[in-house]
């Protein structure tokens, strides 16, 4: 499994939280399935707590 593949999906998960559309990194993760992102990497990416509450927090943000 590439690193590559692992970091485009990182960036992908940011990317999502910044439009506002999410409230919680679960709504991600599945939007990321449904884009075809591999369900290995979506739960490699989940089980780093602080990426998670990253990616959440910027959530919030978005949609303050």
């Amino acid at each position: 499994m590439s690193e590559d593949r692992f970091f485009e999906l990182r960036a992908r998960a940011y990317d999502l939280a910044d439009t506002g559309r999410f409230k919680r990194w679960d709504e991600i993760a599945y939007a990321l399935q449904a884009e075809g992102f591999s369900p290995t990497l979506i739960t490699r990416l989940n089980q780093d707590g602080l990426a998670v509450m990253m990616i959440t927090r910027c959530c919030d943000i978005a949609r303050s």
